[in-house]
């Protein structure tokens, strides 16, 4: 059977679909007349005789009581090669009475033929698809465009001088991976016709290489329609950062940023471009044994206060309005006014001065993201 069938997983699904469709024990050999797969596990691995010199006949032969009792691992009932461009590629059997099961022949040859080239087909593309992802890696991580890399684009049908910007989709599933189909869903939903072109980058990213030069502002507009129609017909949540405009020859440039850009977006801020990143630039910029180190010597002792850490985060997030974060915490103004002041004690600091305000808040960022478990002891 053609290499690209050897998975146990891809024999069980033929058999499986036959079985559903006629309710009979059915069995699936290779080309060396071993059967595969079979809804009687106790045949596998065995040698089917007359399945093997159907393969060799391509012909549809009848295992009748005086051949089932002639030749080797046989039963009664029917065997039918599956033969693609003229290739037998493998034999599928039908067991039963002859007589009863005849009728379903044609029916379940002409059902596993059209599933073994639907998985033909599947197969060209997820090869043609990982081709493009090795190629665009390649150009992504080039300061230069080589004559190779221009040969390659115009084998892969991709005029790459028309490219200019990098946008990353992000799911928001660690461990999500993206098949052939996700990735034309994704471009339906998005401009089928165009030349847009999407490429998986990992378990739960998708590069986007742009070549329209929309204005940031309409561009936000069409991804922002655009992840709501993959929420809905996808059932998928993503977030997008987006590069700059440049040209094909500085994509890695694009590509960097957008990347900056998509580690950054989530829930509450879906769609991020790169030129909207200010603090979040040196977050990224800096390591996490800075960060821990930084956490340590600004607002690592209030981690043994967890009621005056969580003051802080209100009073931070409600953007340092006494009003606001008294009343999310449910507390009196002069009680919020206390803990501050106590937050102002243990770290040596005051909170009307510039400095140490944002001393206090980097360290309360960079807290957030080592978490307080990966903080120093």
């Amino acid at each position: 059977m053609n290499r690209i069938f050897h998975s146990g997983q891809f024999y069980s699904s033929i058999v499986q679909e036959i079985r559903d469709l006629i309710n009979e024990d059915v069995i699936l050999t290779n080309q060396e007349g071993i059967i595969v797969a079979s809804t009687d596990n106790a045949r596998i691995n065995n040698f089917h005789e007359g399945a093997f010199i159907a393969m060799k006949s391509k012909k549809n032969m009848e295992m009748t009581e005086a051949l089932a009792a002639q030749l080797e691992g046989v039963r009664k009932g029917v065997v039918l090669p599956l033969i693609l461009d003229e290739k037998p590629l493998g034999v599928i059997g039908i067991t039963g009475e002859p007589e009863i099961v005849r009728p379903y022949a044609m029916l379940v040859q002409k059902v596993a033929e059209l599933f073994m080239q639907d998985s033909i087909i599947q197969t060209d593309r997820e090869r043609q698809a990982r081709e493009l992802e090795f190629f665009v890696f390649d150009w992504l991580n080039s300061k230069e465009i080589t004559k190779s890399l221009i040969e390659r684009s115009n084998f892969l049908g991709i005029n790459i001088k028309k490219y200019n910007r990098v946008a990353i989709l992000r799911g928001d599933q660690s461990a999500l991976s993206f098949t052939y189909k996700d990735i034309n869903l994704l471009k339906v939903a998005w401009d089928y016709e165009g030349d847009t072109l999407f490429i998986r980058w990992g378990q739960n990213k998708i590069l986007m290489l742009l070549t329209k030069q929309h204005d940031n502002e309409k561009l936000r507009r069409k991804l922002s329609i655009f992840l709501k129609e993959v929420q809905s017909s996808m059932k998928m949540q993503m977030y997008v950062g987006v590069g700059e405009i440049t040209t094909y020859n500085n994509m890695f440039s694009s590509f960097e940023q957008a990347a900056q850009a998509s580690d950054v977006s989530s829930r509450d801020q879906p769609i991020v471009f790169e030129e909207n990143l200010k603090f979040d630039m040196l977050q990224q910029a800096l390591d996490e044994g800075i960060k821990r180190k930084f956490v340590e010597r600004t607002i690592l002792s209030l981690l043994d206060d967890p009621v005056l850490l969580e003051t802080l985060s209100h009073w931070f997030e409600n953007n340092m309005s006494n009003k606001n974060t008294a009343e999310k915490l449910h507390i009196h103004k002069n009680t919020l006014l206390y803990r501050l002041k106590r937050v102002e004690e243990l770290l040596g600091i005051q909170l009307n001065k510039t400095h140490d305000l944002l001393t206090l808040y980097m360290g309360y960022l960079f807290l957030k993201e080592v978490g307080e478990e990966g903080a120093p002891a």
